[in-house]
């Protein structure tokens, strides 16, 4: 998959795709990353798949171990159960000052890009997690404070294998969507509570499908 030369930088290209494949499983945990490999599949310079590395390292995606380089991070249970927390808290917060503050407009933004969710899950993951980030993106727009969207977009990098797989579970877009369903509604209302109880409802449902994946892999694995 060689990079198409576009306005972003080759760097951010890069970023991109090698996040894209940790996201979709096609680097596993623990998996180790060769800098040679990165560069020949994309078609870019080493300087730029090491800015690149640098970057996911800095989100954690990726860690550097001694004597064998870049590989694959690997959160555990109690990792992912601290991220999660600090993922409802945030979610949360920007729900109830949405509630606040949102005006029609952001408000008719927010519910469009949830209608672009759709009631049946996109024929990829990619797309679905581009759907999902643009209604995240509307509500950080609609609470009218982008410090909580940089925080939590340093919350979902760390998080984001763990995102294909509740996303991925079964009858999950169903439940997931309902539960935004919810959330959007109690912003539109200004239902301040509502909006922050049922987003913390929201993030703890996907929690407890990553936890449990968790789980189960350190049982295999023990």
């Amino acid at each position: 998959m060689t990079l198409e030369r576009r306005a972003a930088p080759l760097r951010e290209q890069a970023v991109e795709a090698i996040r894209a494949s940790i996201v979709r499983g096609e680097l596993q945990p623990g998996a180790r990353i060769t800098e040679k490999a990165v560069e020949q599949r994309l078609g870019v310079s080493r300087t730029v798949v090491r800015e690149a590395l640098r970057q996911l390292e800095s989100e954690r995606l990726i860690r550097i171990q001694a004597g064998s380089g870049p590989v694959v991070a690997e959160l555990t249970a109690d990792e992912a159960r601290q991220l999660y927390e600090v993922r409802a808290a945030l979610e949360a917060a920007a729900a109830r000052l949405a509630a606040k503050r949102a005006d029609t407009q952001r408000i008719g933004a927010l519910q469009q890009a949830f209608a672009r969710i759709g009631d049946e899950p996109p024929a990829t993951l990619e797309e679905l997690l581009e759907v999902k980030n643009d209604f995240y993106d509307a509500l950080i727009a609609a609470s009218h404070n982008a410090i909580i969207g940089e925080q939590l977009a340093n919350v979902q990098a760390r998080i984001s294998q763990l995102r294909a797989v509740t996303l991925s579970s079964p009858d999950r877009h169903r439940a997931m969507r309902a539960e935004l369903a919810a959330v959007v509604d109690a912003i539109a209302r200004g239902d301040v509570d509502s909006a922050y109880d049922l987003s913390v409802a929201h993030v703890m449902a996907a929690s407890a499908i990553a936890l449990k994946h968790l789980d189960d892999r350190e049982e295999v694995s023990a």
